[in-house]
């Protein structure tokens, strides 16, 4: 990212903590991390207040591009692949969002690897940990292109004979 764009110092203080998950050109960060360091947590407030999104639920912070965030509302973290509720997409150069709402729709976004998001003391990352490095081992993450929705997902647990319902995988 470089050094100019309006999120350049907040990436770079992100990226320094050696969490989140990273994707082509997007990082994705929980809140929980962000919360951790109170000097981000009040960059990120004063982004979210200029916006006019300071009363909006999130729980993840998209970044790419150095002028674009999204905030993004996962269901429970606690199970074990979240789905998309809704996103506030940002444009800070042109101070422009786009609110999507995944919370009726029957195949939104889900989450996968989620420890990698949270801070590394947070308790819900030894049991996500271990999720993940079973279904590493039983190819589950192979071919990633179907596998980023609810319904491509569950093919691919039925096809595995898996189950992820609740907050464990059977």
């Amino acid at each position: 990212m470089p050094p100019d764009t309006p999120l350049a110092h907040f990436y770079a203080n992100l990226k320094s903590t050696r969490r989140g998950k990273h994707i082509n050109h997007y990082s994705y960060y929980h809140v929980a991390l962000i919360e951790n360091l109170p000097h981000l947590s009040a960059e990120l407030a004063n982004i979210r207040i200029g916006l006019g999104l300071d009363k909006e639920p999130f729980n993840v912070v998209k970044l790419n591009a150095g002028h674009r965030i999204s905030f993004l509302l996962y269901e429970n973290f606690g199970v074990p692949f979240p789905a998309l509720l809704t996103a506030d997409s940002c444009d800070l150069n042109h101070r422009t969002v786009r609110h999507t709402d995944y919370i009726r729709r029957c195949n939104p976004p889900i989450l996968h690897r989620k420890e990698l998001l949270l801070p590394e003391d947070h308790s819900l990352i030894p049991e996500a940990l271990a999720i993940t490095e079973r279904l590493e081992r039983q190819g589950a993450f192979k071919s990633t292109t179907t596998i980023g929705t609810r319904l491509g997902w569950q093919r691919r647990l039925t096809e595995l004979r898996l189950d992820a319902t609740g907050h464990s995988l059977k």
